[in-house]
């Protein structure tokens, strides 16, 4: 089961953010953990995190508004959230 999150308004920085999600698919990571990824690999204002699968793993597809006004898709490994994919 495919788990949506809403972080509309959040900066990929912020760090208050305590809340962890339970699933089926495996074993979630903390929201704090992977805004910081995303923080550090391509800055801007989380739009949406949806969790995903790529090669029968999962995975966390992020949505960002980069600073230019553009939007940029990054997808983190589940386990390990190194990046899988960058757009």
């Amino acid at each position: 089961m495919t788990a949506l999150l809403s972080c509309l308004g959040m900066d990929a920085s912020a760090r208050s953010h305590s809340t962890v999600l339970v699933d089926d698919a495996g074993p979630l990571r903390p929201l704090p953990d992977i805004y910081a990824v995303v923080a550090r690999e391509m800055p801007g204002r989380v739009l949406r995190i949806k969790r995903v699968r790529r090669a029968g793993r999962p995975a966390y597809a992020v949505r960002v508004l980069k600073p230019d006004g553009k939007r940029g898709d990054i997808v983190l490994d589940g386990s390990t959230l190194a990046v899988l994919e960058r757009r």
